[in-house]
């Protein structure tokens, strides 16, 4: 279908004063579709109501443009999950229109922003606001907040689907973000060559080459490699029995020992120990598995071995020193030599080892490894950011 003037005029303007968003843009198809309130995009298209484009200005048409880019650019239809389709539409507003405001685009009025959701995912913001009707702090008015495809009224986002209209498998889902974080990768590079990449839109082409993980889930990852596992009903989940609920429990066979190392520096908070403590007390509910813990800062303060019948462990700070973390994995090498991994929670500031153990390592970061200095970069194993 044949563009309007003003679309026209918006996407050319895009082309020659915001190349990131351009390179990103035409690679999309646009439609026009008068069933929609306002514009919407699935990662692979946009569609958008002429009767919402044509009052709008060529600049407030470019916004909407990038807007709309950005959504796909964060991976938004690929991440909705079971998120409440509207609450998490809200918060990828806020997730993007300050990194539009940074680069010099003007917001609709009455467009979601707020300061304090700077630098954070839709994810998230998702989980800080509050459930139900929104808090009306859009920059320039109130919101539509009872619309669930566009609560910030500058274009919103519904689920990715394939060619049939259906929810993407997990494999499709996983071809489609590797697909974008390429296309996002040539975007960066094209508006640098002109000298127009704005600093907020080369931190999300950082994160994506160096992209902050889930800690649980690849903690999960690291046991799940270590064991054979499956479920059995010798011994019922202990979690449900409280409630009459009888149901198998997660068994493993075969898992080898782990060892958990602690940064007892004072870089690290209670209530990221608390976090730790936590996900410690959960392994062990989960699987037969034997832990050794080993507090460290410039060297081994104590160590202790744990095992469910020890849940639940509390962990404590011992030591409060320098920064030392070489040796845990000394000790790991010397004491438990047959260890599935080690995990450890540190906030990477201290010497590592030059050569790698040999035991498949997790790094629990405090500190985004990007921001850490080269010396401090670890030379092996994974990096997985505590937040």
């Amino acid at each position: 279908m044949k563009k309007s003037s003003k679309l026209a005029k918006a996407i050319a303007r895009t082309v020659l004063d915001h190349p990131f968003f351009a390179t990103l843009l035409l690679r999309m198809q646009l439609h026009e579709d008068r069933d929609i309130k306002t514009a919407c995009t699935d990662g692979k298209q946009i569609r958008y109501n002429p009767d919402f484009i044509d009052p709008l200005s060529v600049d407030q048409t470019v916004f909407v443009l990038a807007h709309l880019v950005m959504h796909v650019a964060h991976f938004h239809p690929l991440r909705r999950s079971a998120r409440d389709r509207g609450r998490f539409n809200k918060a990828g507003d806020y997730a993007i229109n300050g990194i539009l405001r940074d680069a010099g685009l003007s917001l609709l009025p009455g467009a979601l922003y707020h300061k304090s959701f700077d630098n954070l995912a839709a994810e998230q913001i998702y989980d800080r606001l509050p459930n139900g009707s929104g808090d009306g702090d859009g920059e320039g008015g109130e919101n539509d907040i009872d619309d669930m495809d566009d609560p910030g009224g500058c274009g919103g986002f519904e689920d990715a689907k394939d060619e049939y209209g259906r929810p993407l498998s997990k494999a499709e889902r996983q071809r489609q973000e590797a697909e974008m974080t390429v296309a996002i990768q040539q975007a960066a590079q094209a508006a640098k060559a002109q000298g127009k990449l704005p600093g907020s839109l080369a931190r999300l082409v950082n994160e994506l080459v160096h992209p902050v993980l889930d800690w649980r889930e690849i903690l999960r990852s690291f046991i799940d490699h270590t064991a054979r596992h499956d479920y059995s009903w010798n011994q019922p989940n202990r979690r449900h029995i409280a409630d009459g609920i009888y149901l198998p429990s997660f068994r493993s066979n075969g898992l080898k020992p782990l060892v958990l190392a602690i940064d007892t520096s004072g870089s690290i908070t209670q209530r990221e120990l608390n976090q730790f403590q936590a996900e410690l007390n959960d392994i062990l509910y989960s699987y037969p598995a034997t832990v050794h813990v080993v507090y460290c800062d410039s060297d081994i303060s104590e160590t202790r071995t744990v095992t469910p019948d020890h849940y639940p462990v509390d962990l404590k700070f011992v030591g409060c020193g320098g920064t030392d973390l070489c040796p845990p994995f000394d000790w790991a090498v010397k004491n438990v030599p047959e260890a599935g991994c080690i995990i450890y929670l540190t906030d990477l500031k201290g010497d590592s080892p030059e050569t790698d153990p040999g035991i498949p390592t997790l790094w629990v970061s405090t500190t985004r490894d990007r921001d850490l200095p080269e010396r401090y970069q670890p030379r092996f194993g994974k990096i997985a950011l505590l937040e």
